[in-house]
């Protein structure tokens, strides 16, 4: 059974996310909404909206989301007792009506291809519900990397709304800590696809909201989100770069290794000799003392 799980924390948007819920053709799933000791109670709200739609409500006493966002994930995951999927949807997204029903109709092909991320095809809409980007749309079955490529190389929007995840997958790797969570879907579509291809539903739409309320739609939090994308880069590099493209990997290393040489050389925190072998960049190998030298004599 399907798991949609609500992160609550702000009630701006909250009524059409619980709307599109309600309006589901298809009720095969159960609701867990975690209020991350909000300011601004939905109780009301829930109960007002949600009329044939079954649901479970708690209240944390603790925030998570302003420390650590994906505490706050990992939480609610845990105490919804998810089933055997489950989606994670922002408190001020939108789902369209067919979202659950589609998802069942494609359960067949999902467990042929033995696919344990499904994608749905997803727009941006502003404050006023206006879409500001277009519908994503790909093939039926794309690999993880070619997903990741649409996004890091070829600059689509991608978001953790439009996503239902196989439990397994979780347990088995987890969410990866990133500052503000910013990268952490990716990662996680990357990883628990464990190199089977991703089934795209088109049928179905993501409404991802950005506003100067969320995460996504704000610019004073520029720095931490360059700092995610650091560590990002980072983790890519240590653990899937034999998966990425070769210009790719090159890039990020010499950016990493500037990055290092104008900060500190604690900063580099990748393996030099390992990814230059890897790109058989032999040159830049023989050299490596004097880069090293360079580094730490600063």
């Amino acid at each position: 059974m399907l798991t949609i799980i609500i992160p609550y924390y702000k009630i701006t948007f909250f009524k059409e996310t619980l709307l599109s819920l309600e309006q589901q053709t298809c009720k095969k799933f159960s609701l867990f909404i975690g209020d991350d000791a909000s300011l601004e109670n939905p109780e009301n709200l829930i109960r007002e909206t949600l009329k044939t739609t079954q649901f479970t409500y708690k209240r944390y006493e603790e925030n998570y989301g302003s420390k650590n966002l994906v505490n706050q994930w990992k939480r609610c995951i845990g105490d919804s007792d998810a089933g055997e999927w489950f989606m994670i949807l922002g408190d001020d997204d939108l789902i369209s009506y067919n979202l659950v029903e589609e998802f069942y109709e494609k359960l067949p092909e999902i467990n042929t291809n033995k696919c344990s991320v499904v994608k749905f095809s997803q727009c941006w809409i502003n404050e006023k519900g206006y879409k500001i980007r277009d519908f994503t749309q790909y093939d039926q079955l794309i690999s993880p990397i070619k997903n990741w490529e649409k996004k890091y190389i070829h600059g689509h929007q991608s978001s953790l709304s439009e996503h239902i995840f196989r439990k397994s997958s979780y347990l088995k790797y987890g969410f990866r800590d990133f500052p503000l969570a910013w990268g952490t879907d990716d990662i996680a579509v990357l990883e628990f696809s464990e190199g089977k291809e991703i089934l795209f539903i088109h049928g179905a739409k993501v409404y991802v909201r950005i506003s100067s309320e969320n995460i996504s739609g704000k610019t004073d939090n520029m720095k931490e989100k360059e700092a995610a994308v650091h560590q990002l880069e980072e983790y890519l590099l240590k653990n899937h770069y034999r998966k990425l493209p070769e210009n790719y990997v090159a890039q990020k290393v010499q950016q990493h290794l500037h990055y290092a040489f104008i900060n500190k050389p604690s900063d580099l925190n990748i393996n030099l000799l390992k990814l230059y072998w890897h790109l058989k960049d032999y040159r830049k190998i023989l050299t490596l003392p004097k880069t090293y030298f360079h580094l730490y004599s600063q």
